[in-house]
């Protein structure tokens, strides 16, 4: 672990000196001030997602960004690209050293925000950027394929309580809150498995239909299509809550599990102009509203938990930790 670490280390490095040669010719302090955000937004505004397309991260932002395009002042659009690696952090290393004039915004996740900076593992902390809105949270679910000899979370605790480390599961990638949820699972149950970090749950859910992995983490909105079509079961809800969609499902905060969900959220480079947020938090908050946007939800297995961009700041604050602690206790933190 020590020599992957290092290598993302460098990875990362070379992205922010790259970055840094092309926008860091002037302070960033001289970009917010030089913006006097008049007129704002005045050309496309373009977001990333550190995740690949088809997760849940990826699925919620471009539903809403398409949806706040048309409250945006002067009918700007979002324009929304993915920039996988390093569990997220990569995409949201270059997020931290863009200017703060409201034009480069990043989609981010628990993962990439606020348990990899916990590890020690990216050049940002989660309190280094202007949080705007969270757009949803919800629980992860372990699931299995359909055919899986497992048809209870009883009986595969059993399997693997008898097979240690036999157990291979997907996540969106090394140091994710999916990684992190299961690991903590391994910790409370004392049990070993396998971790197969992808470069989003897309990917993860595809390596398990194909046979490559056992299990995997995923979220509701990343099951919902393949448990509807018969080919996937929910064995457990990792979550923090219950979920109507898989009311079934044992929830293992019941018995001492301490529960993980993953959200979904907006933010900005830090110093970004308070007139500049509130004008995207509005965009993104009346979004959530919009009858078509709850209706892409409920299709996928989710709804809009909005927070603006001092209540968000809040839950940055309480995960992180709340992060900490349990990353503590799991030895996760000292792993890496």
């Amino acid at each position: 672990m020590k020599a992957s670490k290092k290598i993302l280390t460098v990875i990362i490095a070379l992205i922010l000196i790259s970055s840094m040669s092309v926008g860091c010719s002037q302070s960033k302090t001289s970009n917010a001030s030089e913006t006097n955000n008049t007129g704002y937004p005045k050309k496309p505004i373009e977001m990333t997602v550190g995740f690949a397309a088809g997760g849940q991260a990826d699925i919620v932002t471009r539903i809403v960004a398409e949806a706040a395009s048309k409250y945006l002042p002067n009918k700007e659009s979002i324009v929304v690209s993915n920039k996988t690696g390093a569990s997220g952090s990569i995409q949201l290393a270059e997020v931290f050293q863009q200017k703060p004039d409201g034009y480069k915004l990043g989609s981010v996740t628990t993962g990439n925000l606020i348990i990899q900076p916990n590890m020690g593992n990216t050049p940002y902390k989660s309190n280094d950027f202007a949080p705007i809105s969270l757009l949803n949270s919800a629980p992860n679910l372990l699931v299995v394929k359909s055919d899986a000899p497992w048809k209870t979370f009883d009986e595969w605790l059993d399997y693997v309580k008898k097979n240690p480390s036999k157990f291979t599961y997907g996540t969106a990638g090394t140091g994710d809150t999916k990684h992190v949820a299961m690991e903590t699972l391994n910790v409370t149950y004392e049990v070993k498995t396998k971790h197969v970090g992808f470069d989003g749950s897309a990917e993860s859910i595809t390596a398990l239909l194909g046979g490559h992995i056992m299990g995997a983490i995923v979220g509701v909105q990343e099951a919902k299509p393949h448990t509807d079509a018969g080919k996937m079961r929910v064995l457990a809800n990792l979550g923090s809550s219950k979920t109507d969609v898989y009311k079934d499902a044992p929830f293992l905060k019941e018995k001492g599990y301490p529960g993980f969900d993953t959200w979904t959220g907006i933010l900005a480079p830090k110093n970004t102009p308070k007139d500049i947020v509130q004008a995207l938090d509005k965009a993104f908050e009346k979004a959530l509203q919009q009858p078509e946007v709850l209706a892409q939800f409920k299709k996928i297995g989710t709804e809009p938990t909005y927070a603006g961009p001092e209540e968000f700041k809040k839950i940055i604050k309480a995960s992180t930790k709340t992060s900490a602690e349990i990353m503590k206790k799991s030895g996760l933190s000292e792993k890496q």
